[in-house]
């Protein structure tokens, strides 16, 4: 059960960030309304861009190991077929299954739901412990049978061109603040203050 001591501890943490953003807030209101140029400056010194290209390069490569495995199948593969034993023997008949479904049922209220949630948990487990099974028997014994396998589902696929349309700089909202600075400043002030209220009023 959720601890009230803590919950509402939680919630004042909240309300009192939310306090300082608000306050964050009508300072910036109140240079767009007033020093409108001040805003542009310190904005021209923060918006300093950071490429993730390097990042991407780093991460955008293979690291091939199945020669490593290939050659010490026969200390791996018992290890698998032991670790899928094991999966098999405890999700089977191991588990405890009524304390497990209390412990779900502390996140999922719904008896039904959580005890239709356990079941298919268990099932995935097991039809996992399955497939692990077979695969450490053939990679202990014939680890070549797994070559075709192994070739078709390691398909590189590079992250280069999805991070590159990440890796651009959008203007429009700084231009449009910059064009409209009065009346972004003033609908600003106005929510800030509002919520600036509402957490006050809140906390007393």
């Amino acid at each position: 059960m959720q601890n009230p001591i803590v919950a509402d501890l939680l919630w004042r943490s909240l309300a009192i960030f939310l306090m300082i953003g608000a306050l964050m807030g009508v300072a910036t209101a109140l240079l767009l309304i007033f020093k409108p140029q001040w805003l542009e400056r310190i904005s021209r010194v923060a918006n300093h861009w950071v490429s993730t290209r390097h990042i991407s390069q780093f991460m955008d490569r293979s690291i091939r190991t199945e020669r490593w495995f290939y050659r010490h199948h026969l200390v791996m593969g018992p290890l698998v077929v032991l670790g899928a034993g094991y999966m098999l023997l405890y999700f089977g008949w191991l588990l405890d299954r009524a304390a497990a479904l209390r412990a779900l049922m502390g996140y999922v209220a719904n008896a039904p739901l959580a005890s239709a949630l356990l079941q298919a948990l268990l099932l995935f487990a097991l039809i996992g412990a399955v497939l692990a099974l077979l695969i450490g028997v053939v990679y202990w014994v014939r680890p070549s049978l797994l070559r075709g396998l192994e070739k078709r589902s390691n398909q590189w696929v590079s992250s280069r061109k999805a991070t590159k349309v990440i890796d651009v700089t959008h203007q429009q909202v700084d231009v449009f603040v910059a064009q409209h600075a009065q009346g972004v400043g003033w609908l600003l002030l106005a929510a800030s203050l509002y919520l600036l209220v509402v957490m006050a009023r809140w906390l007393l």
